[in-house]
């Protein structure tokens, strides 16, 4: 049976910069966005501004995703999804236009699906709480497939940490510093070192029946996906749980993309025991912008990363601290009744 998977992960990785002259998007129809209200005197605050369809509340349980609140060019607060799998800081066209944002030059970006040529839009300001980030030229997709009202990528991360408290249902962007210690430090805490690839982090200790395999935590993604050479490990090694099932991945672009999906019984990150773990393997062009073809690669997804009880990811530091829920540890395994993974021996 074929099942529909949305994937939440433009992966936007920058492949030219350059205006290409000719190129325009695909054109799409989205629901008029309302007029957008008279622009306050300066000594007032402005209400917030709501924007549908595509601002949703916060659902662990439905996306597997969390937001934080962001104010653009002081207005807002606008909910944008933290996407430490995406090279590039994103905005929904339907936004752009309503802050009436100037247009940029068009960018061609690698997704999960393929490659796509997009419109940018100038974001002299954002904000959430008392950080403030830099100016950024943001590619722009439209929200229904994006799935909030932006994404918060490694541009804007890389000299900060990211907290993510399942328990509370929260995640923050955090100053942090070289050398600087975890923010976790219970007994039962994970810590695994990771290089750095385009911005990314990817752990420097993960196997799959003994051979090594390249794990990038990916906070935008719903589901856990692996590149071809995976897949291929793990039909080698007979290392699936399940079949691989006919599925497909929804792009950022709208796309669908083919790909099968079994569970992995198996793989060790720095002697932590991740067993019985959906996938699903994916031919895409992301992996390859990345430089993940020739050794197995695996995107770790919210559904992976809700297991544990905190995730702290240190771009500085190159550092992933994964917090263990209570009664778990190396030595003793937990199945979880969500989706049936289970972590430990």
């Amino acid at each position: 049976m074929t099942r529909a998977i949305r994937w939440s992960v433009p992966l936007a990785l920058l492949l030219a910069a350059p205006p290409l002259s000719g190129a325009t998007p695909a054109p799409a129809n989205p629901a008029p966005a309302p007029a957008a209200a008279p622009t306050p005197p300066a000594e007032l605050v402005a209400p917030p501004v709501t924007v549908v369809p595509f601002i949703q509340p916060f659902d662990l349980d439905a996306t597997r995703r969390m937001a934080v609140q962001v104010m653009v060019g002081g207005q807002g607060p606008f909910s944008f999804l933290v996407d430490t799998g995406a090279e590039r800081t994103v905005i929904a066209r339907e936004l752009a236009a309503r802050l009436k944002l100037v247009e940029g030059a068009k960018l061609k970006l690698a997704t999960i699906g393929g490659s796509a040529v997009v419109p940018s839009f100038r974001v002299a300001a954002l904000r959430m709480s008392d950080l403030h980030l830099a100016p950024v030229d943001a590619p722009a997709f439209f929200g229904r497939h994006i799935g909030a009202a932006g994404l918060i990528g490694v541009d804007m991360l890389e000299e900060r940490r990211v907290l993510i408290d399942f328990r509370k249902e929260t995640m923050e962007i955090l100053e942090t510093r070289r050398r600087a210690r975890p923010i976790i430090r219970d007994n039962d805490a994970i810590v695994v070192t990771a290089r750095n690839s385009a911005g990314r982090l990817i752990l420097s200790d993960a196997r799959l029946d003994g051979k090594r395999i390249d794990v990038i935590v990916d906070t935008g993604a719903q589901t856990s996906v692996g590149n071809m050479a995976l897949q291929k490990l793990v039909a080698a090694k007979r290392a699936n749980r399940l079949p691989f099932l006919p599925t497909t991945l929804g792009a950022v672009t709208g796309e669908a993309v083919p790909a099968v999906r079994p569970a992995i019984r198996r793989i060790v990150i720095n002697g932590m025991d991740v067993n019985d773990l959906p996938v699903s393997f994916a031919d895409s062009q992301a992996f390859r912008a990345l430089g993940l073809v020739e050794r197995p690669a695996l995107l770790l997804g919210m559904d992976s990363l809700s297991l544990f009880d905190r995730v702290e990811i240190d771009f500085p530091n190159k550092r992933v601290v994964f917090d263990l829920p209570e009664g778990a540890n190396r030595d003793m395994g937990r199945r979880f009744a969500a989706n049936g993974i289970r972590i430990g021996g």
